[in-house]
């Protein structure tokens, strides 16, 4: 017998049975649905995944087209607009040639003449870096850049027709650096073969701002004309360079040549030479240079000098401070020669050194050698003319490494 609550329950239950049949239909149908949906959508997106990755390789292709191989792109130039301070890169763009301005003098006035050359600007650590620029230790290389010797070349062709232009183009290019050795020495004969007429002769030229003419006035003498016009030479190089036999047969009317300017020297240690130069600043110009010995060690100072007061002798008496070997003037064994122009030191490093000079010597094997006790030595015939050049207190000598 079924009870009416069992009947009830036993119905209920049915309906439950029923309802959870029903749903299970439900989803397999809904299942049957959304698999090909979900299929259709993977597909959908695979395509354009494809796509997209197809779109950003081609603009790569592009972009390596239109962008030059790493190779091909040019160094910065340090010291260049294109590198800061610190060094870091903004630009990279290639040094241009650029043209040298040398000053050339024209009358008393100063013009330019211009030539082409390389960009002094090197690249660091590049193969392009100028040859024969200044480097860190303010040395010269030993081979010139192509621009220094085209310039130089030029100044040498055009000493003959103009040799108060060439002298300056030589000029600024011995005081700089771009120039090697073997040229260097070119440049120096070349400076020497034109102040030879420029300087050292009676000859005058009408553009050369360094030299005028004197008449001979009554009661003249070359001594007198050299204090009277203030000249900052020895009276001894106006009968030099006028070629005056007997300094008392001057005649009243009588044209001389007198130069210019104060008289200063340059010793580069480097090269054993001694350079002279009339003028001062940038207009200055370089009318001499000899071979020098200097101080064995490296013992010759540096720095800057002027010509001692009351120092400069001829046929000096000489003591020898090591051995305390006493030399008479006139002797022919002074190993000092017949000149001393002594040099004071006038920054602080040099200023206390005593005993320095520039001289002649006996021993002409020491031109070139490092054998003195400090001093300058030179030439005997280079030295007299040094010595009527230089004057207290307009002459210095700069004495660089």
């Amino acid at each position: 017998m079924v009870l009416s609550s069992q009947s009830s329950r036993m119905s209920t239950r049915g309906r439950f049975m029923t309802n959870s049949g029903g749903r299970r239909g439900r989803g397999k149908r809904m299942l049957v649905a959304v698999v090909p949906i979900a299929a259709l959508a993977f597909v959908v997106w695979y395509v354009w995944s494809w796509m997209t990755k197809t779109s950003e390789f081609e603009a790569a292709q592009t972009a390596e087209a239109i962008m030059p191989p790493a190779a091909q792109v040019n160094d910065a130039v340090i010291g260049s607009e294109g590198m800061t301070s610190g060094g870091s890169e903004t630009s990279r763009t290639e040094a241009p040639a650029t043209t040298l301005t040398v000053p050339v003098e024209q009358g008393s006035e100063t013009t330019g003449r211009t030539t082409t050359g390389e960009s002094n600007a090197a690249r660091s650590g590049s193969t392009h870096a100028v040859i024969g620029a200044t480097t860190s230790s303010g040395q010269d290389n030993s081979t010139s850049d192509g621009g220094s010797i085209a310039s130089l070349n030029t100044a040498i062709d055009q000493a003959e027709k103009d040799p108060v232009r060439a002298r300056v183009a030589l000029t600024r290019l011995l005081e700089g650096s771009a120039l090697g050795t073997a040229d260097r020495m070119r440049g120096y004969d070349a400076i020497n073969k034109i102040n030879g007429v420029l300087v050292f002769s009676n000859r005058i030229v009408a553009t050369d701002p360094y030299s005028t003419v004197y008449k001979v006035q009554d009661g003249d003498s070359l001594a007198r004309i050299a204090k009277e016009q203030k000249l900052n030479c020895d009276w001894r190089f106006l009968q030099r360079i006028n070629g005056i036999a007997n300094v008392n047969s001057l005649s009243v009317g009588q044209s001389l040549k007198l130069p210019l300017g104060a008289f200063h020297g340059e010793v580069r240690k480097a090269e054993f030479r001694f350079n002279m130069f009339l003028g001062d600043g940038e207009k200055r110009v370089m009318i001499a240079s000899y071979p020098i010995g200097l101080g064995e060690l490296n013992s010759t100072p540096t720095g800057a000098f002027i010509v001692r007061p009351k120092s400069k002798l001829i046929d000096p008496e000489w003591r020898n401070p090591r051995t305390g070997e006493q030399f008479k003037p006139n002797d022919p064994k002074n190993p000092i020669g017949e000149r001393w122009i002594g040099l004071k030191g006038i920054e602080p490093h040099n200023k206390d050194f005593d005993g320095y000079g520039i001289h002649g010597t006996i021993d002409a094997e020491s031109i070139g050698q490092q054998r003195s006790m400090g001093c300058v030595r030179m030439r005997p015939t280079d030295v007299e003319l040094v010595y009527e050049l230089m004057t207290e207190p307009h002459s210095t000598v700069t004495i660089a490494p």
